[in-house]
């Protein structure tokens, strides 16, 4: 499953199932529906509802997705709708306040470049 986006994982899963002429109530399906989803998801159902069957699974994941997101929102709007920044643009274990001063270096992987001592007197087209 993509993100939070339980529908369309469903979707695209039955899509999948039934190009394959494959049956939802095997354990293989099940197995394979049930890898697919967010591993939190996965133990509140198996915690709270308990499925045997796809159709049972299917419809827990969907209203389990829908509580989270609920509660989700619901904290979002108590915390005066402030949006945590997207993981792209978090820095990891990198101090923030690091890159605060305009003259600071930027040591970060990748953006580091190394240089051989006296390749200022080498031509790379002739390497003399």
């Amino acid at each position: 499953m993509k993100g939070e986006d339980i529908d369309s994982y469903i979707a695209e899963f039955e899509e999948a199932v039934r190009m394959a002429e494959y049956w939802f109530d095997v354990p293989q399906t099940i197995k394979t529906f049930t890898e697919g989803l967010p591993t939190g998801l996965y133990q509140k159902v198996l915690e709270y509802d308990r499925p045997h069957s796809y159709e049972q699974w299917k419809q827990a994941a969907i209203d389990r997705q829908q509580l989270y997101m609920h509660m989700k929102a619901r904290l979002w709007a108590h915390q005066g709708g402030s949006t945590p920044k997207p993981q792209s643009q978090q820095r990891g274990w990198a101090p923030t306040h690091q890159l605060s001063n305009p003259n600071a270096m930027d040591t970060s992987a990748g953006r580091t470049h190394g240089r051989i001592a006296g390749s200022e007197e080498i031509n790379p087209a002739t390497m003399h």
